[in-house]
């Protein structure tokens, strides 16, 4: 799943890491990003900003 991120790849390679390192880096920090994803969607729908229902019922119905 690893993203790119060329600037934090650049960041973490002048502060004299490895490309080694930094690739167990961005795999550690895309599971981060996953988490903190999921925690964001859930946290929308229980103040209202999302509408999963809505979202799931427009969704199906595109296609």
């Amino acid at each position: 799943m690893s993203h790119e991120r060329p600037e934090i790849q650049q960041w973490l390679a002048e502060r004299g890491y490895p490309q080694a390192a930094i690739d167990k880096i961005l795999l550690r920090l895309d599971a981060f990003d996953s988490k903190i994803n999921r925690e964001s969607v859930f946290d929308a729908m229980e103040t209202g900003e999302l509408d999963m229902d809505a979202l799931i019922k427009d969704a199906l119905h595109d296609g």
